[in-house]
């Protein structure tokens, strides 16, 4: 069980500058240095009486209270889920024949009581935990995906497709968040293909205008900016540009071309007001700033392409059209023109 240390706590000084101690983000730390000096776990709702206390007149054993992202049952539950001994609440175990009594009573509460009436959900949230491990999604990003569903099922009288459904609010949650490497709808839809579950882009778009009603509407869209960082590692470490670089005569090693091509992908997003963006893809006109900044690099210091739209499209999951098309269309009139 989770013990209470905020008491403990607030004496304690850090060893590195003597500064107090603080919380944050459950962790300990120094408000001076910012020294994380341990973690703290989440306080139970619950309170437990003092494990000195002899007293037999109060046996109630409790559940740490509900996850946002987990299905259980109502009311108590005989310890951990995967205990082989049970204590009691002095911490001292059970004689052997409580022991047997107990452990019978915590099988015959199996899962599928706890799940009773609530199959569709626990096997939502199955999928949600699976998805995130795959999208290497944080553990808010989950949570907040697993609110938003429960939000929509409380207030929607028919869901036309859970599983749909789920991979909305995991899209939703990843557009809150607003992180550096946003995941597209795309990818999202893969990964659930990948787990054998027919969910298109088509589907979660659709999901998307129905139940958006139930949720705020207060989501800034994405920009290029946000994809720039992600696309380019991509880049970077595709198989074939370190031999293109040798190949070409690169004046430069791969980390530094890597950070020249980002600079000059700054200055071409920072000089590509919204009017000439046209309201593009921003994942796919990352994919075309990318081919023109490769360029630019090239004609600056006299050297040969490195990257080719071939090279970019197997990296970024972008198809070359579009590529080609945000090149020619958009970015070439801009940008190589003004260089003539």
């Amino acid at each position: 069980m989770i013990v209470n240390i905020e008491e403990k706590k607030s004496g304690e000084t850090c060893p590195e500058c003597g500064n107090r101690v603080i919380t944050n983000s459950y962790e300990i730390i120094c408000k001076g240095c910012g020294l994380v000096l341990g973690n703290l776990f989440q306080d139970s709702s619950y309170i437990f009486n003092d494990v000195n206390n002899k007293s037999n007149l109060n046996k109630q054993y409790v559940s740490l209270g509900e996850r946002t992202d987990y299905v259980g049952g109502l009311g108590t539950f005989i310890d951990y889920e995967n205990s082989k001994y049970l204590r009691d609440k002095t911490g001292k175990l059970l004689p052997p024949d409580e022991q047997k009594l107990y452990r019978r009573l915590k099988k015959n509460y199996a899962q599928f009581l706890r799940i009773k009436n609530h199959e569709t959900e626990y096997r939502v949230f199955n999928i949600l935990n699976k998805i995130s491990i795959y999208l290497n999604l944080s553990k808010d990003i989950r949570n907040n995906a697993a609110y938003y569903y429960r939000k929509i099922v409380k207030n929607e009288k028919k869901v036309i497709n859970n599983i749909s459904l789920i991979a909305f609010c995991i899209f939703y949650s990843v557009r809150r968040a607003y992180h550096n490497a946003p995941i597209t709808i795309n990818e999202i839809s893969n990964a659930f293909q990948n787990f054998g579950h027919r969910v298109n882009p088509r589907l979660i778009l659709r999901d998307g205008i129905r139940y958006k009603t139930h949720l705020s509407s207060k989501v800034i869209p994405h920009r290029s900016e946000d994809y720039l960082i992600r696309l380019i590692e991509n880049v970077v470490s595709h198989e074939s540009l370190e031999t293109r670089l040798i190949k070409k005569g690169a004046i430069w090693s791969k980390e530094d071309y890597k950070y020249k091509l980002t600079s000059k992908c700054r200055f071409i997003l920072k000089s590509l007001s919204d009017w000439d963006r046209g309201g593009r893809n921003p994942f796919i006109l990352t994919g075309a700033i990318i081919y023109l900044a490769d360029k630019l690099l090239s004609k600056e210091h006299n050297q040969k392409a490195f990257l080719t739209q071939k090279i970019i499209s197997e990296a970024t999951d972008i198809a070359e059209y579009s590529i080609r098309d945000h090149y020619v269309n958009l970015l070439k009139p801009v940008f190589v023109k003004k260089e003539n």
